[in-house]
């Protein structure tokens, strides 16, 4: 389970994407609306090998695929170099929520190297859980880990244990920031959720059950620390909004 410490760095999967990958054919074509890519931006990622390929190469294409540009055929050739320029930082758009969303639509989960990517997406999970602040936005990767698979209830369970400064840092900035009061309801506000989808409900369901603040209230007793109780403090005060009945929250710490 992500922030138990048995996850490799993410860095160090991303590293061995490429090898993971070394049986995806290299296209010959790549199909394209004439209207939205030019033959230019086709041609430039049939004429290098992938670990050649750079942002300004792929970020088109990255931003296209499964759309109006390319297969799933293709897509997995060039994912482990749109995912290396994804997480570390060289590919800025598209966002992250974009490119997992177009893995969904490539059936990700059917290609030989789905171990792989699933390997990756709970290191950076955990990262989350054990960095402050994370590589990633938590926000914007748990939704792009909703876009991608069908359940972030793993992910959400993990991050409920608050057994790290950094899950309980996270916890509070994703409250304050990314999550919003909507008719009775807490709901997160990243515009990229598809709020018919599974993962979007698991959310909403983990936001305002009294699991989640119960799990607030148990860190409560295993810090003494003064700043991390404030930041519990603060996420207790924003998820008790939805129960006017919800125990009297915790005390904040004296001094």
């Amino acid at each position: 389970m992500p922030g138990s410490g048995d996850f490799r760095p993410f860095r160090e999967v991303l590293a061995e994407l490429d090898a993971a990958f070394a049986q995806a054919k290299r296209p010959t074509r790549i199909d394209a609306c004439p209207c939205c890519t030019t033959a230019e931006e086709v041609a430039v990622l049939l004429s290098k090998p992938r670990r050649m390929l750079g942002a300004d190469d792929l970020q088109h294409y990255a931003t296209s695929s499964m759309t109006t540009m390319g297969s799933a055929a293709d897509l997995r050739y060039f994912t482990p170099r749109i995912l290396e320029l994804c997480h570390t930082g060289a590919l800025n758009w598209p966002d992250i929520e974009i490119v997992y969303d177009h893995l969904r639509r490539a059936d990700w989960k059917s290609w030989p190297e789905a171990g792989v990517i699933t390997e990756l997406m709970d290191a950076l999970w955990d990262d989350v859980l054990t960095e402050y602040p994370a590589f990633e936005d938590p926000a914007a990767l748990l939704c792009a880990l909703g876009r991608a698979a069908d359940s972030v209830a793993p992910y959400l369970t993990s991050w409920s244990r608050l057994e790290t400064s950094a899950a309980i840092h996270h916890l509070r900035d994703f409250l304050i920031d990314d999550v919003a009061l909507r008719h009775g309801a807490l709901v997160p506000t990243n515009a990229f959720w598809d709020p018919t989808g599974n993962p979007h409900s698991e959310v909403v369901r983990w936001l305002n059950s009294k699991g989640t603040r119960q799990a607030i209230d148990r860190a409560f007793t295993r810090t003494t620390d003064a700043e991390l109780l404030e930041l519990l403090a603060e996420s207790h005060d924003v998820l008790t909004v939805v129960d006017a009945d919800s125990r009297p929250k915790p005390g904040r710490p004296s001094g």
